[in-house]
């Protein structure tokens, strides 16, 4: 491993990486990742060694177990963030915990099912580029700026989709007699 412990520049690491790719999938999965998560997590260094601009690095192994490693927390913590998400919807628009009450009633059933649908179609009838931005916004936990640089959009026309999608959602729920109101809806 000497080519770690001198200064390697941005093809370099790339190239260190995948001679690395065994340890660090290693190192990730010890960090308590899946297989699968341990592969997302490596091809994502990957892509930021990729894009990255800076200079050469001193000591490459290490410095690619760190990047490693604050790729794991994001991972961590966007789960925890998804998790916080979706069980502050399911309180906010059920008034209850529905990991307490696996069963929904049928007619329950059938009005999810219905405004599923209706999301569905929503979303099928956005523009491409603003279905993905939701997508990886709200369903992945990315956030705008990472959106932005890779997608090479502006922070403002992420923003912008975003708008676009949440009236679109919002115009869905509209429609709904079901669905009380939230915080957020008189709020807004």
């Amino acid at each position: 491993m000497e080519g770690a412990r001198t200064k390697v520049e941005n093809s370099g690491l790339r190239q260190l990486a995948a001679e690395m790719r065994p340890q660090l999938i290693r190192f990730i999965t010890s960090r308590g990742c899946t297989r699968d998560e341990a592969d997302d997590v490596y091809q994502e260094l990957y892509l930021k060694l990729i894009d990255w601009r800076g200079g050469p690095v001193a000591n490459a192994g290490p410095y690619l177990f760190q990047m490693t490693n604050n790729l794991v927390r994001d991972l961590k913590r966007g789960s925890r963030r998804r998790q916080g998400r979706d069980d502050g919807w399911a309180r906010n628009h059920y008034g209850q915990d529905l990991t307490s009450d696996p069963q929904p009633t049928p007619e329950r059933t059938a009005l999810d099912r219905d405004l599923l649908a209706k999301v569905e179609q929503a979303l099928a009838q956005m523009p491409p580029r603003t279905a993905e931005i939701l997508h990886l916004y709200r369903v992945e936990g990315i956030g705008q700026k990472v959106i932005a640089t890779r997608l090479g959009l502006s922070l403002s026309a992420v923003e912008k989709h975003l708008q676009r999608a949440y009236r679109e959602l919002r115009t869905v729920r509209a429609t709904l007699v079901d669905v009380a109101p939230t915080w957020e809806d008189s709020h807004a």
